[in-house]
């Protein structure tokens, strides 16, 4: 779930460094993502495959300075008709300060939070049987070159992301028999970019602009604090075992070295609204379960 969000995360950032880049002007901007998931339980397997928003303006206090601020959520309820219903809600916030230094350099700090719920429930016991929630901070610092080469805009790219994260689990295994789990985790990632795009004018008040950006994502630093435990009730007495353990080591939370590939287009209508599509690529991951996956994401923006 956490590489999904970030991966979202990533490509907001993307379509809104690009759009600031292109025009200058107070803006309100909408996109649609996709956010995919699934939990294994020995009931039957729930996959999550939600359609949600994030809504993000820009205000320009200078010809140099714009500040901006995002909103996000993806929810959905799942029931196969089977034993489980699943129910997923997901919510990001966000805000960003970009200065241009000159006409070429710019410096980007940006903040994000966001939360997720995951829940399973045994319709015939009225059970919860899978409880996750999940917290996290993120915090960004980017500095950018980009040069015009006659119409086409070539910009390099590098950034430091320092996140915090906490997730707890409860699943029942069996009747009576629980196991929680407990998990903090700190990451600090090095990421390098180059995007090219080529600006194309249809008419005074009509342009087209399509581009690619190739990134890498380094991890740094992983640190993971995790407890566990088992809890047995039985005729009222509660048994409970506990095994903790704090160690920089690699983890199971799909936080890893990856690159990726976009590739979007932007299109001028009018004076004020413009509309964008993008589709984001994973590779080469060291984690099965995230190899090869690839994001998909609208969007529609007014410019006042």
């Amino acid at each position: 779930m956490k590489k999904t969000i970030q991966s979202i995360v990533i490509v907001s950032f993307l379509l809104t460094q690009l759009l600031c880049t292109i025009v200058q002007a107070h803006e309100v901007y909408i996109n649609t993502s996709k956010v995919e998931h699934t939990i294994n339980l020995p009931q039957q397997e729930i996959a999550f495959d939600s359609f949600g928003y994030n809504a993000f303006i820009s205000l320009d206090l200078s010809d140099a300075l714009s500040l901006s601020f995002s909103r996000g959520e993806w929810t959905q309820t799942k029931d196969n008709h089977a034993v489980l219903v699943g129910e997923m809600a997901i919510k990001s916030v966000g805000s960003a300060a970009h200065y241009s230094i000159n006409d070429a350099w710019y410096l980007s700090l940006s903040y994000d939070k966001w939360q997720d719920s995951i829940q399973a429930h045994n319709k015939k016991h009225h059970l919860t049987v899978y409880d996750e929630q999940n917290h996290a901070k993120s915090y960004t610092a980017s500095l950018g070159w980009g040069k015009e080469i006659g119409s086409y805009y070539l910009r390099l790219s590098t950034s430091m992301s320092q996140t915090d994260w906490q997730s707890e689990r409860t699943v029942s295994i069996r009747k009576n028999i629980t196991s929680h789990t407990s998990q903090k985790l700190d990451t600090t990632v090095a990421s390098l970019a180059v995007d090219m795009s080529h600006f194309v004018v249809f008419s005074q008040d009509t342009a087209f602009t399509y581009g690619a950006q190739l990134s890498w994502h380094q991890l740094l630093k992983d640190t993971l604090t995790q407890e566990q435990g088992i809890k047995l009730k039985r005729n009222n007495i509660t048994r409970r075992t506990n095994l903790k353990n704090s160690a920089n080591q690699p983890n199971q939370l799909t936080t890893e070295d990856y690159g990726q590939i976009s590739l979007y287009a932007i299109l001028q209508l009018g004076e004020r609204w413009n509309a964008d599509i993008s589709l984001n690529r994973n590779f080469a991951t060291n984690n099965a379960p995230t190899q090869d996956e690839t994001y998909f994401s609208l969007g529609l923006g007014y410019q006042f």
